[in-house]
């Protein structure tokens, strides 16, 4: 079920999902200088969302479960990234989206961790995988669906203008993330992608204390 073709779908599908989260990221970024909101925007915004970043990394997530092995009806389980996906923008959508924080993980992080993965499996492609790595793959896409849908609050790479003071988080984490991206390649993409996780994890359990 996997081809030599899959090689370079995937990494086509990489690259113009960064550039889909480069063009989301400037359009925020533009909109809020500009103060230029509407409701029919909003709505667009998400139709894009969920085709790039829900719908392009599940079909990944399901081609990098058979790249490793996988075999029979278990790649349906990765269905859940589309499902919890849909569920996080709906949600997104009906709360404050100016607040400071997101609660869940947003959509364009777990898109990048797929994409990555997929850029990654895509060099491995004919080559003998150990047999317990399509148990890995379903495994991380429930872990991935299941944060978008959860409580724990995640800072948002939204920038409050460019001054440092107020976004000082979000320039150091910029400033990690490119070093790992400068070092591991592109594998690093889904390396920062843990790094926010796992950060926004810490000081939200901070802050609950």
């Amino acid at each position: 079920m996997v081809s030599l073709q899959s090689h370079e779908a995937l990494r086509v599908a990489f690259v113009l999902m960064m550039a889909a989260a480069v063009f989301d990221f400037l359009d925020g970024f533009v909109a809020r200088l500009t103060g230029q909101y509407s409701e029919i925007g909003a709505q667009l915004d998400s139709l894009s969302d969920m085709v790039s970043f829900v719908l392009l990394p599940t079909i990944i997530s399901m081609k990098v479960y058979y790249i490793v092995g996988g075999h029979g009806w278990w790649s349906a389980i990765l269905l859940i990234i589309a499902v919890c996906g849909a569920l996080r923008l709906a949600r997104f959508n009906a709360e404050d989206n100016h607040a400071s924080d997101f609660r869940g993980l947003p959509v364009p992080a777990c898109a990048l961790f797929v994409g990555a993965a997929g850029w990654y499996a895509s060099s491995y492609i004919g080559m003998p995988v150990s047999a317990y790595m399509q148990w890995v793959v379903l495994a991380v896409g429930v872990v991935l669906a299941l944060l978008m849908v959860s409580s724990v609050k995640m800072f948002s790479l939204k920038f409050d203008g460019v001054g440092f003071s107020r976004n000082a988080v979000r320039y150091v984490f910029l400033l990690m993330a490119f070093v790992i991206i400068v070092v591991a390649g592109i594998p690093g993409v889904g390396l920062a992608v843990v790094l926010y996780v796992l950060s926004s994890l810490v000081m939200w359990l901070a802050a609950r204390r």
